[in-house]
């Protein structure tokens, strides 16, 4: 305070004290610094009398509580009187008694500026301006910082000192994170090492701090000390809490191990994932280096403001991918933000790539943690194009037919060069996107007889002629010449010449039975001559990969097309890799070259008139009946593992003729539906064409709870195959229940109108089909809808009929989902015993069921009850037991709403910095699954818990961020919780210090 010529001013952040003149005036015994604190921290507010007597005495005070306030009220004026009465040497006049009586209480009118703690506060405000740069954020942080003299509230006793100082001790930690971040931005990251490393020591389970300290250590050159704090805080997480690091923990130590955390951003690659998905390098590689130069002088050309485009364009087999790939290798070290490739199966007659499916892709590895996709093709173009706005990233589109087929997957700004290679010559890229082009040609004849001789060896030098007439027949195209390769030295005791004279035979009865012109006749001839060499178990099995609707395969899927035993699945995919008909892509997987794709589809389905036709046929029909049937199978295997408690409500599902992989535990089963998705969403349409549509209703009921966990766009396009297959066998129960699915695919997507819809047209297709049940889970589920828009009484409408018609068809889980969210629901209308009835009856049928999924969610729903009715301890204990359920289950969307739950409990219970930490969590695991409303909630949480701690401009950053989100998603509930949140900041004056532009 300085006011005429005295200095005054009032330390919190440390011992509580008075200062004047840079002297202490003493503050008198703890009590009596207690008030003064309590005054300090609500400068300028009244603190009620009653408040005072509870803050100092923890709820038992003495009997004449009231007057020793006031005594120590009066001692505390005298010491103010002293403190006013020093003029410092210079004179003036002495201010007014600034502690008065006010209605209820006592106010200290002292000013923000004359008390540490308000002075800090205003300071991290400042920094978080609009505007403010790096520096001048880290002096204003580096000041705020600097008042802290040590234990906040030092010599203070009781609990409200020691909540009070949790909050402080937050705050500061904040500050500190935050001066840091700013520091090594500005290339002064050693000065926070020592900061930081005291402060971890302190807070050891504190991934903020710990992922802040390991971007200074790798900033100042210690990459080593980085990757042990993080060993450090790993092992103790999981000792202490029994958690692993958090997503912002793994992400700056995946940059780390990477080398690529970007220490003058701040930030690491959490949205910027690096990529590296080209194929590997071509061995043997021969030839082309006209073609490599031209690459190059696209890429060293003048810089413009587009990406670099280039179409490697020529007939099939001339080693287009080859080039490319070969290129790619080459100049990897120019991206290093990554390569992104695809097989776009632009000539593949069953399935080629669409551009949303390709989107799809590319965004799941450009954002690794988000599993949720803009529903429109158009937006997902727009959100790639963002993901690599101002990267220098390779981009591989192998094989399009269409223009049409890749000018979404273009990006839009310079740094990115897109290599595309086709049959077709793309003259609209060139015309409409300024593409180069380099058109490629047979290799010449000097270089294929090199790359024979690469393959094959001295033999070609040995036999001139039969190696020319080798290359001859195959036209110099590299695909045949390395297919003709193999066969050479898999038979070594035959000559070339033996070789090239049958070669020339095949070509010559080919010619004769076909129409001739075809492009690709040299290819064709080489892999009928070819599979001509096989086994005939071989063959057909080749022959049979053309069944396959997806673009990889492992030994089980063959297993299932060739009807045999894995072990000789396995054996006959060695053969067929040896010969170069398919080629490895992973530990288990495998993949086929999309024109030997075309021909063994060719073998499958010839008629016994053509020549490629195979001796004997094969049963294609029956072939693409096993291959469905496994996916089934397989998919309901790892569902009872996953879900065995959800196990009666999936359809039953014979076992298949060949084998199924076995799943010992959840995360084996959850890895084989990771891997497997894409081949279960084309088995899905694959099999309403080779009259599998059964199979097609059953895959939705079957994947239902997994592709509930964030799939979207897969589980969309699956419950769409269930019903219109359902549809054609006039199956209205099948397709009622996949028209279910389909409701809720589109209310996790926030496509509440197409859900509505469909849900609606679920009810009377189930009243058709006479299916209780399914009429059940469509009002159920509309129930959900009605209760989402905070229509209670409407939702528990839906729920009490969904109730009657569970109980009409005995399925208990039904019912005790539907006791559930009425429970749920009761609560939020006040209706107390009725909800906690409903949920204890939900708990018991679950529990009888062995469903654990179901019974976390009865936990949450008790959970939220036991808060609303002011018992916080046992909803944090209930809370913490469904986070873990959720957790075992590996379904991250309802975890995230039990950490939500669980982070309100701990603001109940006090625990602000717990709570805070909770509802973070949720708050990433919701952001990563693009989960709207949940991320309202779990923001509005985070202001909840900021608002009580007393950090009025966090409370509001966070209700404004929420109340944005809701408004647009319609989430009315977090509406209201936002505005009441802002409305509580602002009615107790706390937002005058708060960051309007936050």
């Amino acid at each position: 305070m300085r006011v005429g010529a005295t200095d005054m001013e009032f330390r919190v952040l440390g011992p509580v004290q008075i200062w004047a003149c840079g002297q202490p005036v003493p503050a008198g015994e703890p009590r009596q610094r207690a008030v003064l604190a309590m005054l300090l921290i609500e400068a300028g507010r009244t603190v009620s009398m009653p408040t005072l007597v509870d803050r100092i005495w923890d709820d038992e005070p003495p009997a004449q509580a009231y007057r020793s306030v006031q005594a120590h009220v009066a001692r505390i004026r005298r010491a103010l009187e002293r403190a006013a009465g020093a003029d410092c040497g210079r004179g003036g006049v002495p201010p007014s008694q600034p502690l008065v009586r006010g209605p209820g209480g006592y106010v200290l009118s002292v000013t923000g500026e004359d008390v540490d703690l308000h002075r800090f506060r205003a300071l991290v405000a400042r920094s978080h301006d609009a505007g403010t740069t790096d520096r001048d954020r880290a002096a204003l942080l580096r000041e705020a910082l600097d008042l802290w003299l040590g234990e906040p509230l030092t010599g203070v006793a009781g609990a409200w000192a020691a909540r009070t100082r949790d909050v402080l001790r937050q705050e500061h930690a904040d500050a500190l994170v935050a001066w840091a971040h700013a520091e090594v931005r500005t290339g002064n990251a050693a000065a926070a090492v020592r900061p930081l490393t005291e402060l971890l020591d302190e807070r050891p389970t504190d991934e903020s701090v710990a992922a802040v300290l390991m971007r200074v250590l790798y900033a100042v050159g210690r990459p080593s000390q980085a990757l042990e704090r993080y060993d450090r805080i790993r092992r103790t997480l999981r000792e202490e809490l029994g958690t692993d690091p958090g997503p912002e923990l793994r992400e700056v130590h995946q940059a780390v191990l990477r080398h690529d955390l970007d220490t003058a951003a701040g930030k690491s690659a959490p949205a910027r994932a690096v990529p590296a998905q080209l194929p590997a390098d071509v061995g043997a590689f021969t030839g082309r280096s006209a073609e490599l130069a031209a690459l190059d002088s696209f890429v060293d050309a003048e810089p413009t403001t587009a990406p670099v485009i280039v179409g490697i364009t020529g007939t099939a087999g001339v080693g287009k991918t080859a080039l490319a790939v070969r290129w790619a290798h080459l100049v990897r070290d120019r991206y290093p933000d990554g390569q992104l490739y695809v097989n776009l199966r632009g000539y593949d007659p069953q399935r080629p790539m669409t551009p949303d499916e390709v989107l799809s892709i590319f965004l799941a590895a450009l954002t690794p943690d988000e599993r949720h996709l803009p529903a429109d093709v158009e937006a997902r173009a727009a959100r790639y194009r963002t993901e690599t706005a101002g990267r220098r990233m390779l981009v591989i589109l192998d094989n399009a037919s269409t223009v049409e087929q890749v000018r979404l997957l273009l990006p839009g700004s310079p740094g990115c060069t897109v290599l595309i290679t086709s049959r077709s010559s793309l003259a609209g890229l060139v015309a409409l996107h300024d593409a180069g082009r380099v058109m490629l040609s047979p290799l010449p004849t000097p270089d294929a007889t090199s790359l024979l001789r690469r393959l094959v060896g001295s033999a070609v030098e040995d036999e001139p002629e039969a190696s020319r007439a080798l290359v001859r027949h195959c036209d110099g195209l590299p695909l045949a010449l390395r297919i003709t390769a193999e066969l050479a030295l898999s038979r070594p005791a035959i000559s070339l010449a033996a070789l090239a004279a049958e070669l020339a035979e095949k070509q010559r009865r080919l010619e004769l039975l076909s129409s001739g012109g075809d492009p690709r006749a040299a290819v064709r001839t080489v892999f009928s001559w070819s599979v001509q060499h096989l086994a005939v178990s071989s063959a057909q099995t080749f022959a049979l990969l053309g069944l396959h609707p997806g673009s990889e395969f492992d030994a089980y899927a063959v297993a299932a097309l060739a009807d045999t035993d894995l072990d000789d699945a396995g054996r006959r995919l060695d053969g067929l890799a040896r010969a170069h008909l398919v080629h490895r892509v992973g530990n288990r997987q495998f993949g086929i070259h999309d024109l030997l794709h075309v021909y063994a589809t060719r073998l499958a389905t010839a008629p016994a008139a053509d020549p490629d036709a195979l001796e004997p046929p094969v049963d294609a029909p029956a072939a693409s009946r096993r291959l469905v049937d496994y996916y089934l199978a397989a998919s309901a295997a790892a569902m009872n593992v996953l879900h065995p408690g959800e196990a009666a409500r999936r359809p039953p599902v014979p076992p298949p003729a060949t084998p199924v992989p076995s799943f010992p535990d959840r995360a084996a089963a959850q890895e084989w539906l990771n891997v497997e998705l894409p081949n279960l969403v084309a088995v899905s349409a694959y099999a309403a064409t080779v009259d599998c549509l059964t199979q097609a209703v059953q895959l939705s009921p079957v994947l239902f709870r997994y592709l509930d966990d964030g799939h979207d766009a897969a589980a969309v396009s699956v419950h769409q195959q269930a019903r219109d297959a359902a549809h054609r066998l006039g199956d209205r129960t099948g397709e009622a229940v996949a028209m279910v699915a389909l409701g809720a695919a589109h209310t996790q997507a926030g496509r509440y109108a197409a859900a509505v819809d469909e849900l609606n047209r679920a009810v009377h297709a189930a009243r058709d089909g006479g299916d209780r049940l399914a009429e059940a889970r469509a009002v159920g589920n509309l129930g959900q809808l009605h209760e989402r828009f905070g229509r209670y009484r409407s939702s528990s409408a839906h729920y009490r009929r969904a109730l009657a018609l569970y109980r009409q068809v005995g399925d208990r889980v039904g019912l005790a989902h539907a006791l559930t969210r009425l429970g749920v629901v009761g609560a939020r209308l006040g209706r107390h015993n009725d909800a906690h009835g409903h949920l204890r009856h939900a708990l018991r049928l679950h529990r009888q069921a062995g469903h654990r999924f179901g019974e976390a969610w009865a936990l949450l729903g008790l959970a939220e009850l036991d808060a609303r009715t002011g018992r916080p301890q046992t909803a944090a204990e209930r809370s913490r037991q469904a986070v873990t359920q959720f957790r075992e289950l590996g379904h991250r969307t309802s975890e995230a709403w039990a950490l939500t739950g669980l982070g309100t409990a701990e603001r109940l219970l006090g625990r602000y910095a717990q709570a805070r930490d909770r509802h973070l969590h949720a708050l990433h695991l919701f952001r990563e699954l693009g989960d709207d409303d949940g991320q309202a909630s779990a923001l509005n949480g985070l202001g909840e818990a900021a608002d009580v701690a007393g950090q009025a401009p966090t409370a509001l950053a966070y209700y404004r961020s929420a109340l944005a989100i809701a408004t647009r998603t319609g989430a009315r509930d977090e509406q209201a919780r936002a505005h009441a949140g802002l409305a509580r900041v602002h009615q107790s004056g706390r937002e005058d210090s708060a960051d309007e532009s936050t």
